[in-house]
């Protein structure tokens, strides 16, 4: 073989070799992709299982799923999305960090202002998470045990002012404990609290039909709906409207009318 030869030789060779490598280099990338595609699937469907079940049933309020893989919560203008490769639309108000990583606590609760408004879905990891409260026993005391584990008493961490039913947690307001501890565990509060707002008013459309609907039955719902109508003003309501609704809504019954919810 002359030398010519020999260096035609040789430089087919690492052609060759950079064709195979190049062809297994981007078969195991696209091999990967795949299996992450796959993870993320199994990860949404677990996901979604899991917030069907919890909302259907009479006992279980809390579960957890193990994270392969790093997702991140989103909240834009009160829709929410969950990214794990990619963007995926959630049809529920998560009350969430922006990132949960290894494991995922999720604890669902009724959101009832006193009617139901929409379902709330808290998510955690199992990051440390700082409170300040003069009534911190009785926030951590009202949780499941997978999340008061991970909160903590801390004069440096979040701050709660008020009570369980009235307040506000770093300045933002809230009603209800089930507001209260999404303020806690959100890190969208301020978008997770436009969410509410629009699920409220969706709410109030149908029992203030339903109401018009009773009225002609010779009841008056009068009452009842100028408190309703004051849901409308969220930002501005206090939690005695929901204890007024709710008293109104007890007076229908011992006066013979039918509740309104």
């Amino acid at each position: 073989m002359n030398k010519g030869q020999m260096h035609f030789s040789w430089i087919f060779i690492v052609i060759v070799g950079v064709i195979i490598l190049t062809f297994f280099v981007g078969f195991a990338v696209k091999y990967k992709d795949i299996q992450e595609k796959k993870t993320e699937i199994v990860i949404l469907n677990n996901l979604d299982t899991a917030l069907t079940n919890l909302q259907g049933s009479s006992f279980t309020t809390s579960t957890s799923i193990e994270l392969p893989l790093d997702i991140n919560v989103d909240c834009s203008k009160g829709d929410f999305s969950i990214f794990i490769n990619q963007k995926n639309g959630v049809n529920h108000l998560l009350a969430s960090r922006n990132k949960l990583k290894d494991k995922m606590h999720i604890w669902y609760q009724p959101y009832e202002i006193p009617f139901k408004a929409a379902n709330f879905y808290y998510l955690i990891d199992d990051s440390e998470i700082k409170v300040n409260s003069n009534f911190y026993d009785e926030i951590a005391g009202n949780m499941p045990a997978s999340f008061s584990g991970r909160i903590v008493r801390n004069s440096n961490g979040i701050n709660i002012e008020g009570d369980v039913n009235e307040g506000t947690v770093n300045g933002a307001k809230y009603i209800g404990k089930e507001m209260m501890y999404a303020a806690i565990f959100s890190s969208n509060y301020g978008c997770f609290y436009e969410g509410v707002k629009k699920k409220i008013d969706e709410t109030l459309l149908i029992y203030q039909t339903k109401a018009a609907i009773l009225n002609r039955g010779g009841c008056n719902y009068n009452i009842i709906l100028s408190k309703l109508n004051m849901l409308r003003d969220f930002d501005n309501v206090r939690y005695s409207t929901v204890e007024d609704i709710e008293r109104a809504n007890r007076e229908l019954a011992s006066s013979g009318c039918p509740v309104l919810f």
